[in-house]
């Protein structure tokens, strides 16, 4: 299944290489991060948390699990969560992150909505030519059926690409940013 979801580009993968210290970055990542499970339902109450973390999910020293919160009004959908390892090689901080844009509750739907169009063409091949049901009726909801299908798997596969673009300037960005110094 893993290898499927690879071909059709819903699960990739990024290795990227920073300048910083392994617990250095662990700090930094774990600021950005809220604390949470990334269940079934944990969407649900994202728009409503007063933390500022812009990911919630959980950050240790051996790796992490996260996704980026939803916020009022945003218009991009991003349903793909990251999990990845990081290791210290000599002075960099090599991350290994894997993003998985597709969620198991996506099968319940495909085959609800594949046994809906089967269940529909069957019945309107069985009636034949002769009944009075129009003969757009056929094409239309092929092509129906084709954005039903389509729309998931396109919003997706976006949500996979925008967040390996997010997570690579983020990456960057929590390893160029300063040290909080205050003077005396």
């Amino acid at each position: 299944m893993e290898s499927f979801l690879r071909k059709i580009k819903l699960i990739d993968d990024m290795t990227t290489e920073l300048s910083i210290s392994k617990s250095e970055f662990i700090a930094r990542l774990s600021a950005l991060v809220e604390e949470s499970s990334l269940g079934l339902f944990s969407d649900l109450g994202d728009v409503f948390s007063s933390n500022r973390a812009e990911y919630k999910g959980r950050v240790d020293y051996n790796g992490f699990k996260l996704k980026r919160k939803r916020r009022f009004f945003d218009t991009k959908i991003n349903i793909a969560i990251v999990t990845g390892t990081y290791r210290q090689v000599a002075d960099k901080l090599v991350i290994d992150s894997k993003i998985v844009g597709f969620k198991g509750v996506m099968i319940f739907f495909f085959l609800f909505i594949l046994l809906f169009y089967l269940l529909f063409i069957g019945t309107f091949l069985s009636n034949g030519i002769d009944s009075n049901m129009p003969t757009f009726v056929l094409p239309f909801m092929l092509v129906h059926a084709l954005f039903m299908f389509g729309i998931p798997y396109f919003i997706m596969r976006r949500s996979v690409k925008r967040f390996k673009y997010d997570l690579e300037r983020e990456y960057h960005y929590i390893a160029a940013k300063p040290l909080n110094y205050t003077s005396i």
